[in-house]
């Protein structure tokens, strides 16, 4: 597309939350900061999130066989802009824990599900990934981040 600037210009005046995807590999936490989570289904439970091709991190969230999304807190912009840049849970600083079905859980999240993929779907330059939700829960009650215009804000 000739006018991908314009194009991405133009998808981001829709404002979409932020959150962190995590998996546990190889005894470690990986992470990945993203907008794209959505709600699927309520019965049975599923949400999505989309993984680009070219991620550096591409093959470590593509097998992963459960994964949790953390939605992040306007207080943690931070937070958001380390993971997108780290993949290591543990260099971002954050607190976490290790949630019952294995994903880890970041603190002070205003929502986090953990998940186990139950589908990949190739769509363009990405690949969509469909979560069956194990287990969720709502530590805090705080303005979610939100992402707009290219820019961080929160939520009313």
């Amino acid at each position: 597309m000739k006018q991908t600037r314009a194009y991405r210009d133009a998808l981001a005046r829709y404002p979409t939350g932020v959150a962190l995807v995590t998996v546990a590999e190889a005894g470690r936490a990986r992470v990945m900061t993203v907008n794209s989570f959505a709600s699927v289904s309520l019965e049975p439970p599923l949400v999505l999130w989309s993984l680009a091709h070219d991620s550096d991190r591409y093959r470590t969230f593509r097998d992963a066989e459960r994964f949790a999304v953390n939605v992040l807190a306007a207080d943690q912009e931070s937070l958001a802009t380390d993971g997108a840049r780290l993949d290591d849970l543990d260099e971002t600083g954050a607190a976490w824990s290790t949630g019952a079905h294995g994903t880890p859980l970041t603190a002070d999240a205003v929502a986090r599900f953990e998940c186990r993929t139950i589908a990949v779907h190739e769509a363009g330059d990405h690949d969509i990934i469909v979560g069956e939700v194990l287990g969720f829960d709502a530590p805090r009650d705080a303005p979610a981040l939100v992402f707009h215009k290219s820019e961080y804000s929160q939520a009313d």
